[in-house]
């Protein structure tokens, strides 16, 4: 244990992932800045609205994802890279086989939402 080993501390590898990890420590502090505005905006359009604002939500969700990558990259819970360098779309796109099933939707028309009781 006494003995450092200069390949192990010379190892190009392992210094990359310390610059991408310095790089995505900024990074992941950037949007936990963003995710609160989003946060923040949303409540506005739920306040005046009562309803959420779509693309503020799909906007909130790729940045947690983000987020939740860049965290496990940096607690080497995994070693791929988070956004820009692993696309999740197209790495699922490729590892999964999808089924489609083609399925007619029945469009409920009632004036209440509560489902109907029958005695």
């Amino acid at each position: 244990m006494n003995e450092i080993n200069k390949d192990e501390l010379l190892d190009l590898t392992k210094w990359q992932r310390f610059f991408f990890m310095v790089i995505y420590s900024f990074a992941i502090n950037g949007v936990v800045g963003i995710l609160i505005i989003i946060a923040a905006v949303q409540f506005f359009f739920y306040l005046f609205t009562s309803k959420i604002n779509n693309q503020l939500q799909t906007a909130n969700n790729w940045l947690h994802g983000f987020f939740s990558d860049s965290l496990n990259f940096l607690s080497f819970n995994t070693d791929s890279k988070p956004w820009p360098f692993n696309d999740k779309t197209e790495a699922s796109d490729s590892n999964e086989d999808v089924e489609v099933v083609d399925g007619e939707s029945e469009d409920l028309e009632s004036g209440n939402d509560q489902p109907e009781q029958t005695t």
